[in-house]
């Protein structure tokens, strides 16, 4: 996330996994970071490798 210039913090992270329809539990933070990577990747291979405005800050 600080790669794209997305705030990381707990809280940013939280509200993005639920944006993305993460289903885990959003207090084991080390799974929900791990989903998050994945989907994040996802979202830019689709993108083009660009950000998509609904996830830039």
């Amino acid at each position: 996330m600080k790669a794209l210039d997305i705030d990381s913090s707990l809280a940013a992270r939280k509200e993005l996994a639920r944006d993305l329809n993460y289903t885990g539990d959003m207090n084991d933070s080390a799974t929900m970071n791990l989903w998050l990577h994945g989907a994040l990747m996802k979202k830019l291979a689709e993108n083009g490798g660009k950000i998509p405005s609904d996830l830039a800050a």
